[in-house]
């Protein structure tokens, strides 16, 4: 058996090195996009909310407003006593500065929030306040607190969109009254 010698083969070039620099270089132009997109996505965002969005705060009125796209915010601390839907105790002297406010919250189409407090305080005592708003009030009461945990005599008033509040407290030979309506629905605003 002889062996026939076998043509000389030609060398095989080595494969050529792989280089990691192209999938580095594809890999940080990628993130580079992504940022990119990203920061325009936020300015393009917030450049539509500022065109949208006012605020007024009259410092006068004490009254703020904000009124974005997606709703709006308005507070003012003074508040039409004929609007609470509650009978004023006779001679009693609103408190200004603390303890009224009128805040309207409405976002998009859903239903509007309102809140109207106010506060008031009589030299007469806290039995006699107690009588007039039982007589007033009378069967309209849907939860009567005779002492809360403040100390608090409550009157409650609910209705399918409405509550209202009657507080009294016994503050010395003093009584002080807050009352307080708040809504929810479409139809009104503070």
């Amino acid at each position: 058996m002889s062996t026939t010698p076998q043509p000389p083969r030609a060398p095989v070039a080595p494969p050529p090195p792989r280089t990691r620099g192209h999938i580095l270089a594809i890999v940080l132009l990628l993130l580079a996009l992504i940022v990119v997109v990203s920061v325009m996505t936020v300015w393009i965002g917030l450049r539509i909310l500022t065109r949208g969005v006012s605020v007024r705060v009259e410092e006068g009125k004490k009254e703020v407003a904000i009124h974005t796209p997606l709703g709006s915010l308005e507070v003012s601390r003074e508040v039409d006593e004929s609007r609470l839907g509650l009978p004023l105790y006779p001679g009693a002297q609103r408190l200004k500065g603390e303890g009224s406010a009128s805040v309207n919250i409405a976002i998009g189409d859903e239903e509007n929030v309102r809140v109207l407090a106010a506060k008031f305080e009589t030299s007469d005592p806290l039995d006699k306040v107690k009588g007039f708003y039982k007589e007033r009030l009378g069967s309209d009461v849907t939860k009567y607190i005779e002492r809360n945990h403040e100390g608090k005599t409550v009157f409650e008033i609910k209705r399918e969109h409405q509550e209202k509040v009657v507080a009294l407290k016994g503050e010395g030979e003093r009584t002080s009254i807050e009352l307080v309506r708040v809504t929810h629905g479409r139809e009104e605003s503070n």
